[in-house]
């Protein structure tokens, strides 16, 4: 039987008597080249939708065994960074429900990181040319040597987040209440996490 997890989320909530805060904070760890977060992604969405009283926030963890994860994940960051949070969740879907294979290993072994920004930029903006190009002007480096782009910061800091403040390897990982459940399963039903959350 798994640890318990707190009935709320563990601190003090701001402002004081807030009322339209979620019961369970779901903190999902996701990384857009592993087929575990792909699994479990529909299954959150059906989740959220059917409003069980939860707060999801996603987090992202770019798996240094696979090269490309790094530039789907600036890509991820660089779309939610120019355009929003409804952007950065359509790319979300546009990768775990999509596309997602077009980026493993065996497809991207002989492309540059340029040919991957690009295929990716063309997929998430199809019709809008002037979205495509900011998001290529946003990857561009900024200057000479490891300077990186203006989407390395965004990454650094989601790498930081995920390895010192929750000690989080693979994906995906879930946190209730600021807790790990570790016992959550990608391939979990809305039944199961009902259940879980009943729980609680």
């Amino acid at each position: 039987m798994p640890p318990p997890h707190p009935p709320k989320p563990v601190g003090v909530r701001y402002p004081p008597g807030s009322t339209n805060l979620p019961a369970t904070t779901i903190e999902v760890f996701l990384d857009f080249c592993c087929p575990f977060s792909a699994k479990m992604w529909p299954t959150l969405k059906a989740l959220q939708a059917a409003d069980a009283g939860v707060q999801f926030v996603v987090q992202l963890v770019p798996q240094p065994w696979h090269p490309q994860s790094a530039v789907l994940h600036e890509v991820g960051l660089s779309i939610r960074e120019l355009f929003g949070d409804a952007a950065f969740f359509d790319y979300c879907d546009l990768i775990f429900l999509n596309c997602q294979s077009d980026f493993f290993d065996d497809k991207t072994m002989d492309k540059s990181r340029s040919q991957l920004y690009e295929d990716l930029a063309s997929r998430s903006f199809p019709s809008d040319g002037e979205r495509k190009a900011a998001l290529l002007a946003f990857l561009g480096l900024k200057g000479e040597g490891n300077s990186g782009s203006k989407a390395t910061q965004l990454v650094k800091w989601a790498v930081k987040y995920h390895r010192l403040a929750r000690s989080v390897h693979v994906t995906p990982t879930v946190f209730l209440n600021g807790l790990e459940a570790g016992d959550v399963g990608s391939g979990w039903t809305v039944e199961q996490w009902t259940e879980k959350l009943d729980n609680l």
